[in-house]
């Protein structure tokens, strides 16, 4: 259950975003692949598609992997937190927060380290004849992405963040 905050009409303009952006990706793809399948039939391969679907496949897997943090939807290791100690669940969402901020972190500043050095040397790709630092940007992008989606999930959707005690489930304790 949502329980929206002050800043939900941004997230909700990024949910949009990142919907419609995954939308024409995938779409993009299906046609690009769709044209390769068709050249190949027919004896005549078109050499950019390959490129093409490549690219945006990892457009597609860089947004979608933020984007699984917007609501808290993202695969995680519960496991260890769920067996563990109960001090470890008391802390489990200072825990979430710190290592995937610092893992979304760590992609917007080495994933910028890579769009400069391929601005810097001028990189582009091979068929389609376009910068790669188009699709080396797709790293940040998503990190910056990432950060806001965990924010909301902090935010918005917090009941699926926290680690709950099994303990005080079994007996009802804790449930409103």
């Amino acid at each position: 259950m949502r329980k929206r905050s002050k800043l939900a009409p941004l997230f909700d303009a990024v949910n949009a975003i990142e919907n419609a952006c995954l939308v024409v990706l995938v779409v993009g793809m299906i046609i690009t692949i769709l044209m390769q399948i068709t050249g190949r039939v027919i004896g005549h391969a078109f050499p950019w598609t390959e490129e093409t679907s490549r690219y945006l496949f990892l457009w597609m897997m860089f947004i979608a992997l933020a984007t699984g943090f917007n609501k808290a939807e993202s695969s995680r290791v519960t496991l260890l937190l769920v067996k563990g100690p109960k001090w470890l669940k008391k802390f489990s969402v200072i825990l979430y927060t710190v290592v995937v901020i610092g893992f979304f972190g760590f992609m917007i500043i080495y994933g910028w380290q890579v769009v400069a050095q391929q601005i810097q040397f001028h990189e582009m790709g091979v068929a389609v004849r376009i910068p790669m630092s188009m699709i080396g940007i797709c790293q940040p992008v998503a990190g910056v992405l990432g950060i806001i989606g965990t924010i909301q999930s902090l935010l918005e959707y917090r009941e699926k963040v926290e680690i709950p005690d099994t303990a005080q489930e079994a007996q009802g304790i804790g449930k409103e």
